[in-house]
């Protein structure tokens, strides 16, 4: 019976895709050909001349919209974190479970080293030339578990990341065991291996109450963080709307500073929640 499921919920799956592409205006082989010989037409270049075994058809960008679809939330946000790493120029920074390819590498990019943590085994090769710190910026890898961060030694790190990740601890969703409480132990592990003075970078899905979506997410209320890391000050929170933030709270002369306008309309989505940011220092 499960077997059957399955087929029927990929055949499912397979028809929307098809929708999809349907639904999109794509070039026809008209205009495909009408192309290829204008281009025949306008060829003095005898170094380029069309060859139909070369063909490589391509019908579907001509009506995309530019750069395709982005992501706003993580493209925002991996752009909020590779700032914040690169004002602060740790000599190591450590990254729990964010993207590789859009954080790390915008960190990488602005010739930071980087010290990946994932419960996961990392199936890409770093150990590359061109990513070895004499280039700049060097990737390493650490297979552990963010959830306790035992193999790391406390006070040892003064830089740490983790992007959208911990919201997803303990729901199985990527194979880990299920408990309840894993997002609280790896904040309480994150806060253990930092430095005095040391910098934690942290995004989770914010909003109006704590709830779990099962199994993708959790969603935070931002009170429930900062009262979670109870040995760090709050530098700065904010979420993101569109392609910008809505700063909530920040620190400054001493003074935490609130905004309780922006704190109070964080939008309410049922099932999940804006991306908040947060930025805090060991104390």
């Amino acid at each position: 019976m499960k077997n059957i499921k399955k087929f029927f919920t990929k055949i499912k799956n397979r028809l929307n895709r098809y929708k999809q592409k349907l639904n999109r205006k794509i070039m026809s082989k008209e205009e495909v050909e009408s192309d290829r010989k204008k281009y025949q037409e306008l060829n003095t270049d005898k170094r380029f001349i069309i060859n139909n075994k070369f063909d490589y058809i391509c019908r579907e960008d001509k009506y995309a919209n530019n750069g395709g679809v982005i992501e706003n939330s993580y493209f925002v946000q991996d752009i909020w974190g590779a700032r914040k790493v690169s004002q602060n120029k740790p000599n190591m920074h450590y990254d729990v479970g964010s993207s590789v390819q859009g954080f790390i590498a915008h960190l990488l990019g602005a010739n930071q080293n980087v010290n990946l943590i994932d419960i996961r085994p990392m199936n890409n090769d770093f150990n590359t030339t061109f990513l070895q710190p004499k280039m700049g910026g060097g990737l390493r890898y650490i297979q552990a578990d963010a959830t306790n961060l035992e193999n790391i030694e406390s006070e040892s790190i003064e830089s740490l990341s983790a992007l959208c990740s911990v919201e997803h601890f303990g729901l199985g969703r990527y194979g880990d065991p299920i408990d309840p409480m894993a997002w609280e132990h790896a904040l309480k592990a994150f806060q253990r291996v930092l430095k005095k003075d040391g910098k934690l970078y942290f995004s989770v899905p914010v909003g109006v109450i704590n709830k779990v979506c099962f199994n993708a997410h959790r969603v935070y209320r931002p009170e429930t963080i900062i009262q979670t890391l109870d040995k760090m000050q709050i530098l700065e929170m904010g979420y993101i709307t569109g392609f910008d933030v809505v700063l909530c709270m920040k620190y400054k002369n001493n003074h935490l500073e609130i905004y309780n306008e922006n704190l109070n309309n964080i939008p309410d989505i049922k099932n999940n929640g804006v991306t908040g940011l947060f930025e805090f220092i060991k104390l």
